[in-house]
């Protein structure tokens, strides 16, 4: 069974493995007229989207743009993904390959793809894949294959993102995380791996509210004042350019005494001085109802209750992140419930 496959591919439906007919299905709809995707789940239940086919091309024209890939001739851009048909990142990928012209190679989804050499030899000019397969692309020294790899659905540890970045220099291969959406039709920014700072697409307006949410203006997308819900504050990159570093979601904020404790960012934070103490576990940041301080923060650790273990955390904790918003107890969960799409949801 072949784990890859080329589009466009001029066999028929039925020549082509099981695994291909989502992606073919897809094609057939794009060809009538029609784009179709739904959200993930991870902030609530999946809503289904109908978008029109001209924000579908903005959305594809302005990535192009983004990542100096656009003036092209037809299938000179070697593109490869491993994402799956459901999600609208998967889609999205497909979509660029029939609106820019881009030659793509489609691997089986999969945690741990094997990435066929390209058809004439080169490097992909530009690939996409999830933090997961990510970090087995670079274990197997697979991240040579690409120039230029951007990841989405999904966080990055800061022990994650600096072994990619580690392994990326090493292969040649530039990777930026992507900011954005089903909404918004994948990404309406990006960041390189190492730099907080996410530089918006062409095209993309923005704003802060009041309440610290992002409020997106995206008109050739049909994005009008979209207020998220994810707390970001203006930032500028070492060149100057303007734009937001991404704090959490303004659900999951903390107010601990007074201070707001944004769990995401916190995480990120804290993770070099407890995972080694985890051994792989999931954990996370949230909080709880608190009789003075309004909440107290907590460390929430996936698996059974282990007291000296929970001692040693909050030693470590208190040696390593001496300050107000870090974690003042721990609790134990027999297991984190997940969305549709395998993310962990918050406690």
């Amino acid at each position: 069974m072949m784990a890859f496959w080329r589009f466009p591919q001029t066999a028929a439906a039925g020549e082509a493995p099981d695994w291909v007919q989502p992606f073919l299905t897809l094609d057939s709809q794009w060809q009538a007229g029609r784009a179709t995707g739904h959200t993930s789940g991870s902030t609530g239940a999946q809503k289904a989207f109908h978008f029109d086919p001209d924000a579908v091309r903005a959305s594809a024209q302005a990535t192009a743009a983004h990542f100096g890939l656009n003036g092209f001739t037809e299938g000179d851009v070697q593109a490869w993904s491993a994402l799956p048909a459901s999600g609208v990142g998967g889609r999205m990928m497909w979509w660029r390959t029939r609106v820019l012209g881009w030659s793509l190679t489609q691997n089986q989804p999969s945690a741990k793809p094997d990435v066929p050499p390209t058809v004439d030899g080169r490097r992909y000019d530009f690939a996409v894949a999830t933090p997961q397969q990510a970090s087995h692309l670079a274990e197997t020294g697979q991240l040579s294959a690409f120039k230029t790899l951007l990841l989405g659905g999904g966080g990055l540890s800061p022990s994650l993102e600096t072994a990619l970045i580690k392994a990326g220099h090493a292969a040649g291969c530039t990777l930026h995380s992507g900011f954005g959406m089903t909404e918004t039709l994948t990404h309406i920014a990006t960041r390189p791996l190492g730099n907080p700072i996410c530089r918006p697409l062409p095209g993309v307006a923005w704003t802060v509210a009041a309440d610290g949410g992002l409020v997106l203006e995206v008109p050739e997308r049909k994005v009008h004042a979209l207020h998220t819900r994810d707390a970001v504050e203006a930032a500028s990159d070492a060149q100057g350019r303007r734009g937001f570093r991404w704090l959490g979601r303004l659900d999951d904020v903390i107010n601990t005494g007074g201070i707001k404790v944004h769990p995401a960012q916190l995480e990120q934070a804290l993770e070099p001085h407890i995972a080694p103490l985890l051994e792989g576990r999931r954990w996370q940041v949230a909080g709880r109802p608190h009789p003075t301080t309004g909440e107290q923060v907590l460390l929430v650790v996936e698996g059974h209750a282990d007291p000296e273990l929970a001692a040693q955390l909050l030693k470590v904790l208190s040696a390593g992140h001496p300050h107000p918003d870090r974690p003042r107890d721990v609790v134990w969960t027999d297991r984190f419930e997940e969305t549709a799409t395998g993310k962990m949801r918050r406690y």
